[in-house]
């Protein structure tokens, strides 16, 4: 499957919002023991990567940071998620940014890092006992950032879609069956149950092959989206 630059559409009053997950055939994303990591191969990182290069901004929740935050930091200034940027007339580097309602010393120590780059960490406004998602879209308007990236993860996700914003999701299905223990796995939407009259329905944009996996393009419309 070659990569190719992404045609994302823009709303007129917040950014464009998308978000990968690989996943596997039983759909688990998430195996909180070790030897699980990682799901798809080298070929769906590329593809992952390569989608995070388009974006203004990456953004994840405090969990998700404490996880993958040092990871995500050292991937954006690596060669080749450089030279995406240059391919795709992208300047400099993303923001990245962590929302939380707690943030504590242990983000702070995660975030840190040798580049001299300093993440955002948003947390709830004055008035506010909660971090919003409307916290994180004024954020992002206020920086006039067209295109976001959504890293993770899932109770972030699930508040995304409550509040209708999540606008595409790339989800790639790798060959494996993980199976399920209590407390144990993680699906891409956690934290809710949507009731019956208001599950988030998405049109498929496309589908691609990398080897055994299969990457799907969904969007909450086809609208604009060209491949």
């Amino acid at each position: 499957m070659k990569l190719t630059p992404f045609n994302f559409p823009t709303h007129a009053d917040r950014p464009y919002f998308f978000t990968s997950f690989v996943s596997t055939i039983d759909g688990k994303i998430i195996v909180k023991e070790k030897g699980y990591w990682p799901i798809g191969t080298k070929a769906d990182y590329d593809y992952f990567t390569y989608l995070r290069g388009h974006a203004d901004a990456i953004v994840d929740a405090k969990h998700t940071a404490l996880q993958f935050g040092k990871h995500t930091i050292r991937t954006i200034h690596d060669e080749t998620f450089q030279n995406y940027r240059k391919e795709l007339r992208k300047k400099g580097f993303p923001e990245y940014i962590v929302l939380t309602s707690t943030p504590d010393a242990q983000l702070t120590s995660v975030l840190a890092n040798d580049h001299g780059y300093e993440p955002t960490i948003i947390t709830p406004k004055e008035g506010s006992e909660r971090v919003t998602i409307q916290h994180l879209i004024d954020h992002l308007n206020d920086q006039e950032y067209k295109h976001v990236f959504i890293d993770g993860g899932p109770t972030l996700i699930a508040q995304l879609l409550e509040a209708g914003v999540l606008d595409e999701i790339h989800l790639t299905i790798a060959p494996k069956v993980f199976g399920s223990a209590p407390g144990k796995t993680l699906t891409m939407v956690e934290g809710i149950l949507f009731p019956p009259d208001k599950v988030p329905q998405f049109e498929l944009v496309s589908v691609g092959k990398l080897d055994d996996e299969v990457v799907l393009r969904y969007s909450l419309s086809k609208i604009h989206i060209k491949n």
